[in-house]
């Protein structure tokens, strides 16, 4: 697969499940820090709420990495029902902190991952999803003479140029799919003869 799902932009729902109130905060994170940062955010925010649960997934594939809380919640019933909120509609890069407020009547064990779950999903239908195709990041360092040839073939090989610097050689900083990379340093090779290098950034 050389895209993932996640949300179109960050959102913020609000229910209330019998006398308790939930709130969900949706962020999106390309990385664990990004995702504590978001959650450390919503809980100062929300510093006298009773619990601040959350579940992120970040990555694809062998490198994705999930997280769990439930925030002194019964085990079970806050952090795992938000995480199926997220893999239900198959998304990635993405954290959802469902914060409660208790209303002075417990919900039992069945009531909290419900409503956990339920405020994740709302917050995760406001949030909207969206295709993001994966890319890699390159510095081709090529002569002068390649230039306008080899930023042709990188838009043709569904890459994007990022920036482009001017030295002794040219380095066209790139992005584009993993896919393409094998076709495109072979086509690379043949238009520069075997002038070109490639960096792998990252």
């Amino acid at each position: 697969m050389d895209y993932y799902l996640t949300i179109k932009k960050e959102a913020r729902i609000k229910i209330a499940v019998g006398a308790c109130r939930f709130i969900a905060s949706v962020g999106f994170c390309g990385s664990e820090k990004q995702a504590r940062d978001f959650i450390q955010r919503v809980k100062e925010e929300f510093s006298n709420a009773t619990h601040n649960a959350f579940a992120y997934r970040i990555g694809t594939g062998e490198d994705t990495i999930v997280r769990t809380s439930d925030a002194d919640e019964p085990v079970g019933t806050a952090g795992p029902p938000i995480l199926s909120s997220i893999d239900k509609v198959g998304l990635t890069n993405v954290v959802v902190v469902g914060t409660r407020y208790f209303g002075g009547v417990k919900l039992g064990i069945g009531g909290l991952i419900r409503a956990y779950r339920a405020c994740s999903e709302a917050g995760l239908k406001e949030a909207g999803v969206e295709k993001k195709v994966i890319t890699r990041n390159y510095t081709i360092i090529i002569p002068y003479d390649y230039i306008g040839q080899v930023i042709n073939e990188i838009s043709g090989f569904q890459g994007e140029v990022t920036a482009v610097r001017y030295d002794t050689l040219v380095e066209i900083d790139n992005v584009m799919p993993p896919k393409n990379y094998e076709s495109f340093t072979n086509k690379l090779n043949d238009i520069t003869r075997g002038q070109a290098k490639i960096r792998l950034k990252g």
